[in-house]
């Protein structure tokens, strides 16, 4: 496990133990993010124009009001609204239909099962769409709590829904860490007072994420022993500032 940084979250605990993980869902276990990216930019394409990074970042990891089509039409003119997202739609369809898990996901998820973790999925989407894509990778035996859109009145990069699951899990934020592919999610998790875990997915690997979180490339190298050991590294040297 080689971070590319490091900082420090909330305020530590000398007894802090780690029991378990919160996952994000959307491009973080499931890479639904890089499928709507795709959707998103070949629809512009369509009219001569892309979908560029910063653009995107202002969606990704979160529910927001920021209309795409409203963009399109700034820039080309023209654009027939319904006729528009009927075909976003249809792009959609297509590219998420076989939206993969991300590399290293079903093995630390599973592993982190066998060795009594609790884990989490703390997400900015609906229950449902979280529901369907666990049921169909037959991921739901392994996730203890489920805290989605639905149950808070403000998605990331608020912490509301972590918190949420925090207090369905029944722990502290010094005993989870949190694994995220965006800023908006990384900044939740971070205002949640958690150690956020970062590794971007293809749609989000150029986004600035904020200081404070660990950011690895994938998870497919990464142990649930590597994350106890760095857990256990990471609060000794806090305590040794105490």
């Amino acid at each position: 496990m080689s971070p590319a940084s490091d900082g420090a979250v909330g305020n530590p605990t000398h007894c802090a133990m780690l029991k378990a993980i919160i996952w994000d869902f959307d491009g973080t276990i499931v890479d639904t993010e890089t499928p709507q990216f795709d959707a998103w930019n070949l629809l512009f394409r369509e009219y001569g124009t892309s979908v560029e990074s910063s653009l995107w970042a202002k969606m990704v990891g979160t529910v927001t009001d920021f209309d795409l089509v409203d963009v399109l039409q700034s820039r080309v003119g023209g654009v027939d609204r319904p006729q528009a997202f009927r075909r976003i739609g249809e792009l959609m369809r297509s590219q998420l239909k076989n939206a993969p898990l991300r590399p290293g996901v079903r093995a630390l998820i599973d592993a982190a099962r066998i060795a009594g973790f609790k884990q989490a999925i703390a997400s900015s989407s609906g229950r449902r769409w979280i529901v369907d894509y666990a049921q169909r990778y037959n991921l739901q035996q392994s996730i203890d709590v489920i805290a989605s859109a639905d149950d808070v009145a403000r998605v990331k990069p608020d912490q509301a829904v972590y918190l949420s699951a925090l207090q369905r899990l029944g722990l502290d934020r010094h005993e989870c860490l949190a694994i995220e592919d965006s800023p908006h999610g990384a900044k939740a998790a971070l205002r949640a007072g958690l150690w956020c875990v970062v590794v971007p997915n293809p749609s989000t690997d150029r986004l600035v994420f904020p200081p404070g979180v660990t950011k690895l490339k994938t998870l497919a190298d990464v142990t649930v022993d590597q994350l106890v050991s760095s857990w256990s590294l990471r609060y000794r040297r806090k305590d040794q500032r105490l």
